[in-house]
């Protein structure tokens, strides 16, 4: 006899409960024990790892698509000041709202109710540089078979595939002087933050090509005017699709930096991160394929473009696995703009559905 099922919530009811589960990145616990109620509850079985990804599956063999999508929220969405109409949800302007990325997940537990033979992941710290998936490895997925994965994490309407996202690294510097009274003494001090000014005036900021960006976005240093500081510290970011490029740039702000230390008798401790790989989805891409097939049998419009931020995609392609970024219907992402169409919500589980099924 065929097993009967009862359907719970769509992705709309979903969402609309996961919105009130606070989810910072690393501090998901509330998040990931819903999920895991919710999912079990269905049928579906769990693997974890060290860090606390989380991949469901069905029991049974042969090869499966995956779905993705990430726990956390930036933390404008810790507690969203949430408003909803008949047609939307948005927030009242003070928060951002968190459909990046619970619209996902909120579609992905609504597709998951059918019983679909894919594996779900959710995975940890995504919006700290993909952190959590960085932790991810080729042997945590390979009893499950995956064919191929979906990871809807980008912002605009259901039907759009991002064919290109860049790598990034993250550089911090550490400017060490020396202190001295700037009346009494100042030619006995070193001065950290003019030495950093001339490694900053040195290094690239801003679009360098088509395909490669740079940016410095924090600094601090000093106790006040009356003293030399003797510390300094400032962070750079680097994205390209090129990874000689990528390395290129970040070399030069490195190498700007030691230079400028050494020229006012400073020293700089250095630390230059890889945070993730880029990735081009080439043309014969089965992922790519499956979801354009998908999208146009559902009457959706499909479409391609690239984009400059990273996703859990870029971890996941990097272990082998022929990973796609999909559009989640949200707009304004992390910022008190953020909203998102309850017709989004519904498109993206209709899709997801196809795609898992």
């Amino acid at each position: 006899m065929e097993e009967s099922y009862i359907f719970l919530m769509d992705s709309v009811e979903y969402f609309r409960t996961l919105l009130s589960i606070p989810s910072p990145s690393w501090k998901e616990d509330g998040m990931s024990s819903f999920i895991t109620r919710t999912m079990t509850s269905f049928g579906y079985r769990f693997v974890d790892d060290a860090v606390g990804n989380l991949l469901f599956f069905l029991p049974g063999a042969g090869e499966r698509p995956m779905l993705a999508s990430h726990m956390d929220t930036v933390p404008l969405a810790l507690t969203p000041h949430v408003i909803e109409t008949g047609t939307h949800f948005m927030t009242d302007g003070n928060t951002a709202l968190g459909a990046d990325n619970k619209a996902t997940t909120a579609a992905m537990l609504a597709a998951a109710e059918k019983r679909l033979n894919a594996c779900f992941l959710f995975t940890r710290a995504e919006e700290v540089g993909l952190q959590g998936s960085k932790k991810l490895t080729a042997e945590f997925f390979a009893p499950f078979r995956i064919s191929m994965a979906f990871v809807p994490d980008a912002e605009g309407h259901v039907g759009t595939v991002i064919t290109s996202a860049p790598g990034k690294d993250t550089i911090n510097t550490v400017i060490n002087g020396r202190t001295a009274h700037a009346g009494f003494s100042p030619e006995s001090g070193r001065n950290a933050i003019q030495a950093a000014a001339i490694a900053i005036s040195r290094s690239p900021s801003g679009r360098i090509d088509d395909e490669t960006t740079c940016n410095i976005g924090m600094i601090s240093g000093g106790s006040s005017t009356n003293t030399v500081p003797d510390r300094a510290e400032y962070r750079y970011e680097v994205r390209s699709l090129d990874n000689s490029k990528r390395n290129r740039i970040s070399s030069l702000i490195i190498s700007e930096a030691e230079k400028a230390a050494k020229e006012m008798e400073c020293t700089a401790d250095i630390i230059r991160t890889e945070l993730y790989s880029p990735y081009i989805i080439p043309d014969d891409s089965k992922a790519k394929s499956a979801a354009k097939a998908a999208i146009k049998a559902l009457g959706m419009e499909y479409r391609e473009k690239a984009t400059s931020g990273g996703s859990d995609t870029n971890n996941i392609r990097a272990l082998g696995i022929d990973a796609i970024t999909l559009t989640s219907g949200y707009e304004h992402p992390h910022s008190t703009k953020e909203r998102i169409e309850k017709a989004q919500l519904i498109a993206l589980e209709r899709l997801l559905s196809a795609l898992a099924g």
